[in-house]
Formats: C-alpha cells, sequence, structure tokens
C-alpha cells in the first residue's frame, strides 16, 4: 500500500498516514489574494503535515511521469521567457486562458492518470485503495487546490494528453503552441488560421471528459506583430524579440534614479534588487544601460 510506502521512507505511522488522507480536506488554511485585473484569488494552503505527504507524492509518484514538452510552466530549467520565445519570430498570435484550472482538476481526473500509468507505477501502486487514498492526500473536497505543492506538476500529466494533440494538430498546421499553465498560446505567419483553430479548440475542450476544462472567454486574444502582443507579461517585439516593455523601464529607470539620490527605503531597494534581477534574466541589454547611465557603484549598491 501507498501508505505503507510512505511511513517506511518518512518513518510516520502508516495509520497516521490513512487518518491524514481522510480528513485531508479539512487540513487547510485558505485566504484570498486579489487579482491583477480585478476580483480575488482564493488560495488553500495545507497543513504542514498534508504537505509533507504531497511533496513525497510529488517527487516519488507523479514525478516518475512524462510532462508533454509544450507545457513550460512549474519545470525546472524552464520559464516565460523560454515560453514568450516559443512564439516571438510569428506575426500572429492567439492567447487563451482556462478559467479555475487547478479546481477543474478532479479526483476522478487523477485516478484516470494514476490507472493510465500503472505499468510505470507498478511498484508503488501496489492496492487498489492505492488510487484513493492519493487523490484524498492531494485534493480537497475532490478538487485540486492552488496552494498545494504537488497541484503543479499533477496539472501538467493531466494536460498531456490535451498538450500532446494540440501540438501535434498545431505543427501540422503550421502553428506553434505551448502552453504555461492555464495560458495556451498559438502563433502563426498565416492570417486565418487562428480563428479556425480556436473554433476546433472550443469544439475539443467541450468534447473531453478528462480533464473537464473551460475557456475563460474574456481572456481570449488575437493580436498581431502590429499591436502589442503580451505573453506571460513579457512583450514579443516588431522586431521579434523579447522584452519587459517600455512602461515597465520607465518605472525600473526611475526607481534607480531615486535610489541614486538616497531616496528608496530599505525595502522599496530590496524589490528593486528583484526586480533587476528578473529584467537581467529577459533583457540584460537593458540593465547594461543602467550601468552605463549611473555608473558601476550605483547598480553595484543595488545588488546588480
Amino acid at each position: 500500500m501507498i501508505s505503507e510506502l510512505i511511513a517506511r521512507d518518512l518513518g510516520i505511522p502508516a495509520g497516521y498516514i490513512q487518518g491524514l488522507a481522510k480528513t485531508a480536506s479539512h487540513r487547510y488554511y485558505s485566504f484570498k489574494i486579489p487579482r491583477k485585473r480585478g476580483g480575488e484569488r482564493e488560495i488553500h494552503h495545507p497543513s504542514r503535515e498534508l504537505k509533507l505527504l504531497q511533496r513525497w507524492l510529488a517527487k516519488n509518484v507523479f514525478g516518475r511521469l512524462p510532462i508533454h514538452h509544450a507545457a513550460y510552466g512549474y519545470r525546472e530549467g524552464l520559464n516565460i521567457l523560454q515560453h514568450a520565445a516559443v512564439h516571438s519570430r510569428y506575426n500572429f498570435l492567439l492567447k487563451l486562458d482556462f478559467r479555475d484550472f487547478f479546481p477543474s482538476i478532479r479526483s476522478a481526473d487523477i485516478v484516470n492518470l494514476l490507472r493510465t500509468n500503472v505499468r510505470v507505477l507498478g511498484d508503488v501502486l501496489t492496492s487498489a485503495s492505492d488510487y484513493e487514498t492519493i487523490s484524498l492526500i492531494v485534493c480537497r473536497h475532490g478538487n485540486l487546490t492552488i496552494g498545494a505543492p504537488s497541484s503543479p506538476i499533477i496539472s501538467n500529466l493531466v494536460m498531456f494528453e490535451f498538450d500532446r494533440a494540440w501540438a501535434e494538430r498545431s505543427h501540422a498546421q503550421s502553428i506553434a503552441y505551448s502552453r504555461y499553465a492555464d495560458d495556451l498560446c498559438f502563433s502563426t505567419d498565416h492570417r486565418n488560421l487562428l480563428a479556425d483553430l480556436l473554433a476546433q479548440l472550443r469544439k475539443d475542450i467541450a468534447g473531453r471528459e478528462s480533464p473537464r476544462l473551460q475557456l475563460n472567454e474574456d481572456k481570449t486574444v488575437f493580436t498581431s506583430r502590429k499591436r502589442l502582443r503580451l505573453v506571460t507579461g513579457l512583450v514579443l517585439t516588431p522586431t521579434k524579440r523579447i522584452s519587459v516593455g517600455r512602461a515597465k523601464k520607465r518605472a525600473v529607470k526611475c526607481q534607480v534614479y531615486r535610489f541614486s539620490k538616497k531616496l528608496l527605503s530599505e525595502e522599496e531597494t530590496i524589490s528593486l534588487r528583484g526586480i533587476l534581477s528578473y529584467i537581467q534574466s529577459v533583457e540584460p541589454s537593458f540593465v547594461q544601460g543602467l550601468r552605463e547611465k549611473f555608473g558601476p557603484d550605483v547598480m553595484g549598491s543595488i545588488g546588480a
């Protein structure tokens, strides 16, 4: 049984683990944070004991299964810059967003994932009850949550078949596809392909039993090189480069100037240091320009 394997590895009684699984849905601290575009996002943070089990499963069970190469979110060595780079050289872009992505993934989807991969996981899935135990540990009231450390990897695994199907279908139509968590991007150099693809995608999603996804139609965006193109907060420039955008650059330059005049608080300086580190990974030429403008001493004092 999976509870016995976890018990042996972590030094926790198997009975205690089974008890945790049965009461897992009541072992979360829930709170809300504001969304960037208004409204609130609900976070469910698991207890320390439950989090320990979720991390064990993420590493020793789910970590053994394949994630499709089109998925860029929550993967070591991949980031939003690489996700944006997939689309930087194309003229036309379609962006979509899933509504309530983590909660839309249900216990049934996780059980289906485990059963589909039983040949790979046969050494850990030794009892019929293991499927229920695992789904109880990683779900809250039958759904994934924002806040559980196991949710990101599980979402990528559950989406494997979706990613495979749409990567293949897109490639056949000369369209690039990538997904970063709940954000989908399709790009191409052919003007009218993306509208047809969106119709195909809506039909496909409506017909899928696992997972049951829903597009957030308010965030569906068609754009082209002639207009502003944003991918996970990064700007795809008309010259096929990736930028943090003019507005962010102006704000950062202003903050560096204020720092040089000793007008930034310690908290603001720490925030600026983090922003500059992020920009360095996306657009290092801008940070170099700041060094030339304000001098290495100023930038070094910030920590950039």
